[in-house]
């Protein structure tokens, strides 16, 4: 069964999505820069309409367009926060040269790890309900039942 919801009228843009996340070079100072790339999140978003798609029960949506515009935003959140803390994993290093101690760039993996729970944490709760919502409104009056026409009793 393939539900098809109702499309945005506002689509949400990669600045938009910049901007939730504070991405912005005048935010990271150390970083001077981005830290997301536009690819980065075309790809969240891409993987974000998938695991949508991948959720019980099972929809076919074609297009991020046709989501809510919060609930992309939470999944690409999740999935750009996980994947950063992921690289952090990997380029962590963690020394020390006598009485100083170093700081990287590179040492928040568990931080970015939280987020990007607490962010599928909502876009798993929302998804699920809002599939499930459209689950039963699609089906109500579809089933019938023999007890629906009882007929007429006279005297």
């Amino acid at each position: 069964m393939s539900v098809q919801l109702p499309i945005n009228a506002f689509k949400l843009t990669n600045d938009e999505i910049r901007m939730f996340l504070r991405d912005q070079p005048r935010y990271n100072i150390l970083l001077e820069d981005t830290e997301f790339s536009e690819d980065d999140i075309n790809l969240a978003v891409k993987l974000t309409l998938a695991k949508y798609n991948a959720m019980l029960p099972q929809t076919t949506v074609p297009d991020p367009g046709y989501l809510n515009e919060y609930i992309l935003l939470m999944g690409v959140c999740s999935i750009l926060l996980r994947s950063e803390g992921v690289r952090q994993l990997r380029n962590q290093l963690v020394t020390q040269d006598g009485n100083i101690a170093m700081a990287g760039l590179d040492e928040k993996q568990a931080i970015y790890a939280e987020w990007a729970e607490r962010f599928n944490l909502e876009f798993t709760k929302m998804a699920q309900d809002i599939k499930m919502q459209n689950n039963m409104e699609e089906c109500y009056g579809s089933f019938g039942s023999g007890y629906r026409y009882i007929g007429r009793w006279t005297n």
